[in-house]
């Protein structure tokens, strides 16, 4: 049976949308030029019901994102492919720790997320694959037939589906492609934080995010809460009224083209 899981680390979020992000991207001077774009992609098998728009993978905690990096023509680019899964389900014994293989360039991580300003925390396992940019693997994924993602997927993402959430790769057929979200990323070091900040804006047909987030030991998650937020106050960011789920925001946005 699948012990209680806890997490060493948590990632501490504040997240704004719409005049907030765009306030709080202004009162912390970020320039577009100066941080690392990339472009990101989820998957799911959208339908369109009473209710609206239905994301059958999002609503069972799984989540498919795929970051690929911008850059010029011929640069060589990084991207990395995640399956992420919010909240986290019991896990087999093999998929309670923390887990890295240099050599395949795979990290598995189990942390709690915590968003402000609530700050609840909600336990989660991802497992990401940084490669080098394979432009016509991604091509390929990107394309509208369903179940055309199953090249980006390595066997450790695999595994995981199977073993975690019993997804084989049958499963998976109905998967389309979401996106593109246009994405920038900064990270700074901020005097009062012991760790550095990221920074994130993510723009979608009329969405517009910042999300503000460092990670801290479980230990430390309370007080480095409030010491993120002051840092922002300090920086003159109203902290926003609301902590919004940006995923399934621009999931479902995304979705509304292609729900049939």
């Amino acid at each position: 049976m699948a012990e209680t899981l806890t997490a060493a680390t948590a990632e501490i979020k504040i997240s704004f949308s719409g005049d907030e992000a765009r306030g709080a991207l202004a009162a912390l001077g970020l320039r577009a030029g100066e941080g690392r774009r990339r472009t990101i992609h989820f998957w799911d098998s959208p339908r369109r019901g009473g209710d609206g728009i239905s994301l059958p993978f999002l609503e069972r905690g799984v989540i498919f994102r795929l970051r690929v990096d911008d850059g010029d023509h011929g640069d060589e680019r990084e991207m990395d492919m995640t399956v992420k899964l919010r909240p986290c389900p019991p896990l087999p014994p093999e998929w309670q720790k923390n887990l890295k293989d240099e050599d395949e360039e795979w990290e598995f991580r189990i942390e709690e997320d915590r968003t402000g300003p609530a700050f609840r925390p909600m336990l989660s396992a991802s497992l990401q694959d940084d490669r080098k940019a394979d432009e016509e693997l991604v091509e390929s994924a990107l394309r509208p037939e369903r179940g055309a993602l199953d090249g980006l997927l390595t066997k450790p993402h695999r595994h995981l589906l199977r073993d975690a959430v019993e997804l084989e790769k049958g499963d998976l057929k109905g998967l389309r492609a979401l996106g593109p979200v246009r994405a920038v990323r900064w990270k700074q070091d901020w005097d009062t934080l012991p760790h550095s900040v990221a920074l994130e804006e993510w723009s979608v047909k009329d969405l517009h995010f910042l999300e503000v987030s460092v990670r801290a030991d479980i230990a430390d998650a309370t007080r480095t809460e409030e010491l993120l937020a002051q840092a922002l106050r300090n920086r003159d960011v109203d902290l926003p009224r609301t902590g919004e789920m940006k995923t399934r925001l621009v999931l479902t946005a995304l979705a509304r083209d292609l729900a049939p």
